[in-house]
């Protein structure tokens, strides 16, 4: 952990591990560069029959892995990013050097148009001295809908009375975000598209009971996407 007081949190879009053109870039060089205690990644691709990459490079941060598929079964031209045969598994994955106290996922729906299925990590994790953190990982639609699973999400999230961070690719610019009651921006900053950044579409909110200690937008690690890094603190 960063600090007894302090938890670093970064969320980083993959894109398959490639870069904007198809190809491969070193995604565990990636996440090191992230220096993060949690570690939140969206478009994460795992090809049938090798190595899972989400867990090699958790066992070499010394984290642990958490992995949600929402395709099981694609290929990287399915979903515009490669023109690659290879199928393999797609989803969201976190990486975590904090303890993990509960973890589940929730169906966000899929909007109309769109190939994937969308849905939440919500992790639990404990923080020394200070209680319980809830991780939210996300990617939402980019079919225009995603205030709509925003909504949804936030509704679901209410049920429970934890200290919340919702991180990812929200596919929205950061004015929008404001539909997320009870949420503030912990970043600011353009992230897409990586070489010429024009929108805010990777964002890291942090409920009432989370105090937001600074953020920002990283440079480039190999992704089409910036990735986004806050500090944290329990209130």
């Amino acid at each position: 952990m960063s600090s007894d007081q302090e938890v670093i949190l970064a969320s980083l879009n993959t894109h398959a591990g490639r870069t904007a053109d198809g190809r491969p870039y070193d995604l565990e060089a990636a996440c090191r560069q992230l220096k993060a205690d949690i570690i939140v990644l969206q478009e994460v691709w795992r090809p049938r029959g090798q190595l899972n990459p989400v867990r090699e490079i958790a066992a070499a941060l010394g984290a642990e892995p958490l992995w949600t598929d929402l395709i099981p079964d694609i290929d990287l031209g399915s979903v515009g990013i490669a023109d690659e045969q290879a199928r393999g598994r797609w989803g969201l994955a976190m990486l975590t050097t904090a303890p993990v106290l509960g973890f589940d996922v929730t169906d966000l729906g899929r909007s109309p148009g769109d190939l994937v299925p969308r849905g939440a990590q919500l992790v639990t994790i404990g923080l020394p001295r200070r209680g319980s953190l809830r991780i939210v990982n996300t990617h939402l639609t980019y079919r225009l809908l995603s205030p709509v699973q925003l909504l949804r999400l936030v509704r679901r999230l209410a049920a429970d009375d934890l200290p919340t961070v919702i991180a990812g690719d929200l596919n929205m610019p950061l004015p929008v975000t404001g539909l997320a009651a009870g949420y503030a921006p912990a970043v600011s900053g353009r992230t897409y598209p990586a070489h010429r950044p024009l929108l805010q579409l990777d964002h890291i909110l942090a409920s009432r009971r989370v105090a937001r200690c600074g953020g920002e937008v990283l440079p480039p690690v190999g992704s089409d996407h910036l990735p986004v890094r806050a500090r944290l603190r329990l209130k």
